[in-house]
């Protein structure tokens, strides 16, 4: 009677550890098959604030895992109860446990890329986001061109142009037309820092007017190199009160009444657009575009030169003078060049 408990025990232990053997090959079953021969994507939403338990029933109920009880205790193994990035996750049935454990712990939400080149404007910018599907470009423009939306933001002006930043930026799946504009104000106002707006207000200018300067720098100078030198062509046209003479704001003055078709005539130069620079000395009403740093610091530090011309050379490149009869000169060069260079094509 006495060895009684001696065989209870045993019994005990053998059912201990044939449960631990289940535990374990179940586990082990878990970990390396996925939750279907078929792969079917899912797209799986974690709310922000979520808990690990609920991301786990939501994947569970998805399809994407078989068991969220060991899901959930293969999580905590590996510290990931409450690191998850709230977001759209692209996972599919076929997937191991492991693998939708990497992804969560990795954050890989959906995300849209959306690099905005420096120069762009406004318009071009609203193309790009609707290629995201976020919004339509009208929708875009109608919100970006408020006059009320753009002051609520605490800028000048009626619409964004300029303040939109030039970078790469992506933008998690869900995020609004509102989201995305802000994310693009919010950079222009890291860039723009106190340093460069103490400098803006020695030379007089408004941070609009800054980025209007910028942008037409922007627009006309296709090398990092050139930057301060066209910069300091306009303030010497500025100073003497010759008009800026900037293509580029005929090109844009045309873009905004959809007229422009790759060519700018002499009428074009002559007529009385607010944005000819031709006609109305001084800046235009605002910016043309979207200019990257480069060019807001080199339109507020110039060269010290005396240039008040350049020419294309067409070949991205300038050159610069400081008398008209040099430019003029180079002018003629730089035509007959291209025109002799076309004749080689044909």
């Amino acid at each position: 009677m006495k060895a009684r408990p001696s065989i209870y025990l045993r019994a005990a232990a053998f059912l201990i550890a044939g449960a631990a053997l289940v535990l374990f090959i179940h586990t082990a079953l878990f970990l390396t098959r996925p939750a279907s021969p078929v792969k079917e994507f899912k797209e799986v939403l974690v709310p922000e604030g979520s808990s690990f338990r609920a991301v786990a029933t939501s994947l569970e109920h998805e399809g994407v895992i078989t068991d969220r009880y060991s899901f959930i205790a293969l999580g905590k193994l590996m510290g990931l109860t409450t690191r998850i990035r709230a977001g759209f996750y692209s996972l599919n049935t076929g997937m191991k446990p492991t693998e939708v454990l990497e992804i969560l712990r990795q954050g890989r939400i959906i995300e849209y890329q959306v690099v905005i080149p420096e120069g762009y404007s406004m318009d071009e910018i609203a193309a790009l986001v609707e290629k995201t599907g976020i919004a339509t470009k009208a929708e875009f423009l109608a919100k970006a061109a408020n006059p009320g939306y753009v002051r609520s933001l605490g800028l000048e002006g009626d619409t964004l142009e300029g303040y939109l930043f030039p970078a790469t930026y992506f933008f998690p799946k869900g995020t609004t037309l509102e989201g995305v504009i802000k994310r693009l104000v919010s950079k222009y106002r890291e860039v723009f820092t106190d340093d460069l707006k103490a400098r803006a207000a020695e030379l007089g200018w408004t941070e609009r007017q800054t980025l209007t300067f910028a942008s037409l720098i922007e627009k006309e100078a296709a090398l990092d190199t050139e930057r301060l030198l066209v910069s300091a062509v306009f303030h010497n046209r500025l100073k003497v009160g010759m008009p800026l003479q900037c293509d580029p704001t005929i090109i844009y003055s045309l873009q905004r009444k959809g007229h422009w078709n790759g060519d700018i005539t002499k009428a074009d130069l002559r007529a009385k657009d607010p944005y000819n620079t031709y006609v109305f000395k001084g800046l235009p009403p605002g910016p043309i575009a979207n200019p990257g740093r480069p060019s807001i610091v080199a339109a507020l530090y110039p060269a010290a030169v005396d240039y008040i011309y350049f020419v294309s050379k067409n070949d991205g490149s300038h050159f610069f003078s400081n008398n008209l009869a040099a430019h003029n000169r180079a002018v003629h060069e730089f035509q007959a060049r291209a025109t002799a260079k076309e004749a080689e094509q044909e």
